[in-house]
């Protein structure tokens, strides 16, 4: 590769010096944040022949170069220009700039509910089980059995307030701690309890003439949401303000006096109002717009998952389950068919793609979309080729209007397609069911009709795949853990193979050593990925977990640097596994062979919990 005129004609393609605002890079692709986005030539960048892959996430451009050889284009890129050099955090507050006010709300409440969706998403299977052991009458309400699990499916719901408020302190950028506390006030047990409201006369207290309700806000989601916004603002400012020598003291003890004071004169009742009335807006106009209602949801849910709004619905669709009118989720069914109408048209494509390494993404792709798993069709398939995805935006139509029509509706967040039948309300799995066929059904059959159009067929060449090769390279397992398939890894760059195919581990412990004989290629700074080449001239990437660079090297010891030859077996880096669990989007990490193209085959030799130095792939060389 020659990196300066690749860097060249990249800079030349996203319209020049003047229009790069920052750039930094991690272990496989050049991260941007650009001006004006309309004045890059995307499709030139997408076909240039060493560029892997080109997509924009949260207001960032990413450019796909490949282990090894990213950091060299990087330097080129840079090299003579005023281009800002920034870390890998300094371009994701660029990127978030960039973004609209709309879509920086969005992905604060992102960021903010993705953390906590395992919390609500137990709680909502338990609810699953409860219901499924009433209907069937295997339980009654007096039994040990039944106040134990409904005490596990409240617990989450009841408490909402704190675990919102311990996530949302990182995003408001204030205590966590102090965050939690508020939310404990805002639920204090001699605050009426909010699932009782209306059954009993509300206590009132006054305070210079102001009557504050005594309500509690168990279940609540805005009024928290708000209170630790401001309790940021409060925070900050007195840290402004207040002598060094008594910051310790003073702040904290301000912050939470004057944020819970004002939460609950102001923010709660005003925060609890807003919460009721979208609920409560959301509910009328779904049973005044009847199945309606589900063909417009479901028709255009797809749309909002291609902008990455639609984790915010996750607060919308708490407040459903914790208002007490309402407790239900009806908005979860019509988007679970939106999501599994993707699976179908992806698997019409299928059938009617020549080019293998579609159809190699299609399959998988449908079948995760079963799971709740809309990325890899929508990304990787359907907008491809935008008919898929018009019938799926059908598909998801007409699946979302039957399950309105048949009043399905779940008892959790975060679960959809087939696990979702785990949280459907008593006496609707059936029809839940029903409803998934027909998206399904319907999505195949109009891609199938309205049919692709691919501007290359395959080569002759590229026909023949199952022969053997004549040398072969087994590439052991760095780690010990579970294997992934690289469909399932949650980062779009890994499990739609952009950089090469492989396979993934999710490991138990944090030690990494060398798969093969061979020798180091580059290192990271950060010691989240190494580039290794084998003696017979694999490349080979291991990247320990999703987004670590951001990470910036810590918990991550490495015992290599570049240019050392290595022998099978040796260890090469060891990291913090539950630092990475907590600082990191994923600890999975991918086994990559990057010049995958160049090889004939590249295979999964083990699949479940596999040791350091068992065999994990093969690969064919040409």
């Amino acid at each position: 590769m020659d990196y300066k005129n690749v860097a060249k004609e990249i800079l030349k393609l996203l319209g020049g010096e003047k229009n790069i605002i920052s750039a930094t890079h991690c272990a496989t692709r050049l991260r941007l944040v650009l001006n004006d986005e309309k004045m890059a030539d995307i499709k030139k960048i997408e076909k240039m022949e060493d560029v892997k892959g080109i997509f924009k996430n949260s207001g960032q451009l990413q450019i796909i170069i490949g282990q090894g050889k990213v950091n060299k284009v990087y330097e080129e890129f840079v090299k003579g220009t005023n281009i800002s050099e920034s870390s890998l955090s300094d371009t994701k507050n660029l990127a978030m700039q960039k973004m609209n006010p709309f879509e920086r709300f969005a992905r604060m409440l992102s960021n903010i509910f993705v953390p906590i969706i395992p919390a609500i998403v137990a709680s909502g299977l338990l609810m699953g089980v409860l219901s499924t052991l009433q209907t069937f009458h295997l339980v009654n309400d007096k039994s040990g059995i039944y106040i134990l699990l409904n005490m596990f499916s409240n617990a989450a719901f009841q408490f909402l307030p704190m675990i919102i408020a311990f996530s949302a302190a990182r995003e408001f950028r204030t205590n966590p701690f102090l965050a939690a506390a508020l939310g404990a006030i805002m639920i204090h047990p001699d605050l009426q309890n909010a699932w009782t409201l209306g059954e009993t006369a509300t206590k009132t207290i006054s305070i210079f003439g102001i009557h504050i309700g005594m309500v509690g806000y168990q279940g609540t989601v805005l009024p928290i949401l708000i209170s630790v916004w401001v309790m940021g603002y409060i925070e900050r400012n007195l840290r402004k303000i207040v002598p060094n020598v008594l910051d310790i003291l003073v702040t904290p003890f301000l912050t939470l006096m004057i944020t819970a004071i004002f939460a609950m004169i102001v923010v709660g009742p005003f925060g609890r109002m807003l919460g009721d009335g979208i609920s409560i807006g959301l509910q009328s106009f779904y049973n005044t717009a009847g199945p309606l209602a589900g063909l417009v949801f479901g028709g255009l849910y797809s749309l909002i998952v291609i902008t990455g709004i639609h984790h915010s619905f996750q607060a919308v669709e708490a407040g459903l389950l914790a208002n007490p009118s309402i407790h239900k989720n009806f908005l979860l069914p019509i988007w679970s068919m939106a999501n599994v109408a993707q699976g179908g048209a992806a698997l019409a494509v299928y059938f009617i793609t020549k080019d293998k390494k579609v159809k190699s993404i299609a399959a998988p792709a449908s079948l995760s979309c079963l799971l709740g798993i809309t990325e890899p069709a929508i990304f990787g398939v359907n907008l491809k080729y935008t008919k898929p995805f018009i019938a799926a935006a059908i598909g998801g139509a007409a699946g979302g209007a039957f399950e309105v029509l048949m009043k399905v509706s779940m008892m959790g967040i975060g679960v959809s397609g087939i696990p979702g039948t785990a949280i459907v309300k008593e006496n609707s799995i059936i029809n839940y069911i029903i409803g998934m066929i027909i998206a399904f059904g319907v999505a195949f059959a109009v891609a199938f009709i309205l049919g692709i159009k691919e501007e290359n067929q395959v080569s002759e060449d590229n026909k023949i795949e199952d022969e053997y090769a004549e040398t072969i390279e087994n590439i052991a397992a760095p780690l010990e853990g579970e294997v992934v398939l690289m469909k399932d890894v949650p980062d779009k760059a890994f499990s739609d193979e952009l950089m090469g195919k492989g396979i993934a581990i999710d490991p138990i412990d944090g030690i990494v050593v060398a798969p093969v004989n061979g020798k180091i290629v580059h290192i990271f700074d950060t010691k989240h990925a190494v580039a290794i080449e084998t003696e017979k001239g694999v490349e080979i990437l291991i990247h320990i977990g999703i987004d670590t660079v951001k990470m910036e090297g810590e918990g991550f010891e490495s015992f290599v640097k570049d240019g050392d030859t290595i022998t099978k077996g040796q260890k090469l880096v060891e990291f913090d596994l539950n630092l990475v669990k907590t600082k990191a989007k994923s600890q999975i990490t991918s086994i990559i062979i990057t010049n995958s193209n160049d090889m004939k085959f590249v295979t999964e030799s083990k699949y479940g919990k596999i040791k350091r130095e068992e065999e994990l792939l093969t690969v064919g060389i040409r």
